[in-house]
């Protein structure tokens, strides 16, 4: 890292229909008195020219701060991240998806809260559900599946509502990654690619690689940024593709919170096996139950959980190991 400024990330596929607002946001942020900002947007495996689209609209804008722009073949967001953070001069990053428009503050507030709290490894604000249609009825439950929702009841640490902030619009610090890769961290969550809707890598397994190192995960309520939403995201079916989706990374990212609360503490054998018969338990409990608010839903999702523990089996097992491994290490360097 060669500068002690910003380094704002946006991987985007087959971006151009959403970027435009994007980078006008961008171009308009408030800059003065930082150092250094720089935009890195990786086109992952685009189609619809998104590279050349983006370099002309930021002159277009006026270019004011440096936009590198590249090109990650494999398909995958956290790919795309990682291509991107391998050329960030910056000591904090920020993740701007290409349907995000920041607030004018956003990079002021940010700072601010992470010069002044050396503790604060991972900075999540708040997003703003935008669409051209009125926002059925059940979205505002949902809206933290959007990444459009406070995640906490108040600015600071998220605990102990989660553990995690959603990928858009996170702040992480630099330094912090690049020590947890040092260290030999492996992800091991799906992530995005494409319309797939399979994520985790990217956002939630960030925190947890710089909470075991020491870090906390903060919210800012007043840091907040509009998520522009398309009418096809707000219909039932594809809220339900969105829940099960996630089903992955709400398996797998579970391992984290156990190893890091001393559930799991020592390498396991077959505990594939183990969750394939909870997840079966559970699967008959709700077959039974009466209470059950949506359960067709749930009865998916598990068995989703089940397809997945089968089909893993033994990679389950390495992955559960290799975040008690990664335990140890942090332990050892804090001490």
């Amino acid at each position: 890292m060669e500068n002690k400024g910003i380094s704002i990330l946006i991987s985007t596929y087959n971006g151009v229909s959403r970027l435009s607002k994007t980078l006008e946001s961008l171009a308009k942020l408030d800059i003065l008195g930082i150092s250094f900002v720089e935009l890195i947007l990786i086109d992952n495996a685009s189609t619809d020219n998104t590279f050349e689209f983006s370099k002309n609209k930021w002159r277009e804008l006026g270019a004011p701060f440096l936009l590198k722009s590249i090109i990650e073949t494999q398909p995958g967001k956290i790919h795309a991240q990682e291509a991107g953070l391998k050329i960030a001069n910056g000591e904090f990053i920020l993740i701007c998806d290409d349907d995000n428009s920041f607030f004018l503050d956003y990079l002021q507030i940010g700072l601010k809260y992470l010069n002044e709290n050396p503790k604060i490894g991972v900075l999540g604000g708040r997003g703003i559900g935008v669409s051209t249609i009125d926002f059925p009825d059940w979205f505002e439950d949902k809206s933290y599946l959007y990444g459009c929702a406070p995640q906490a009841p108040q600015t600071g640490n998220v605990k102990p509502t989660r553990n995690v902030v959603y990928g858009a619009g996170m702040w992480f610090r630099h330094e912090a990654y690049l020590k947890s890769k040092s260290l030999d961290y492996e992800f091991i969550l799906g992530s995005r690619i494409g319309s797939k809707l399979i994520t985790g890598a990217e956002d939630s397994e960030v925190c947890w690689m710089l909470i075991f190192l020491g870090y906390e995960v903060w919210f800012i309520d007043e840091m907040r940024f509009n998520h522009h939403i398309t009418e096809n995201r707000l219909t039932e079916k594809y809220l339900e593709r969105l829940i099960l989706g996630m089903t992955e990374s709400g398996l797998t990212s579970s391992i984290h919170n156990r190893v890091w609360n001393g559930v799991i503490s020592q390498k396991v054998d077959l505990f594939w096996f183990k969750e394939l018969i909870y997840s079966l338990n559970e699967y008959v409990k709700i077959c039974f139950s009466s209470v059950s608010v949506n359960k067709s839903l749930d009865l998916k999702r598990i068995k989703n959980n089940c397809k997945l523990l089968l089909k893993e089996k033994s990679k389950y097992d390495e992955k559960v190991n290799r975040i008690l491994d990664y335990k140890e290490k942090c332990k050892i360097i804090s001490n």
